[in-house]
Parts: C-alpha cells; structure tokens; sequence
C-alpha cells in the first residue's frame, strides 16, 4: 500500500526517527517493541493515546462515527 503523505514528508519523518534513535537508542528500541505487540490496535490509535487520548475516548469516537 502506498503512503498517502508525500516523499518530502516522509524523508523528514524518517531524519527525525534517526535522530530519536540515536539520542534515545533503548527508548527507541521500546516504543518499537510497543508498536509492534500492539499492532492490531492500530498506530493511529497508539498515537492518540501516546498524545493524552483515553481508551474510553477512543471508543467513544469510533461509536458516533
């Protein structure tokens, strides 16, 4: 499946990923492992709750959608 966000966009994520790496190895290495154990969650959904969002909130959204 092809990325909707531009190639632009995703070289500056990917720069801003190897800067994480590097200032952060086993941060990084952890938030990977995160990622992936809980994959069938979704990343968006990991993102949301890495930003603030509740798990109650998330269901919420996905029942008036």
């Amino acid at each position: 499946m092809a990325a909707i966000a531009s190639l632009e966009d995703l070289k500056a994520v990917k720069k801003d990923l190897q800067a994480l790496e590097k200032a952060e190895p086993k941060a990084f290495a952890a938030w990977v492992e995160l990622l992936k154990r809980h994959r069938m969650v979704g990343y968006k959904n990991i993102a949301k709750l890495a930003m603030g969002s509740t798990p109650e909130e998330l269901k919420e959204d996905k029942k008036s959608a």
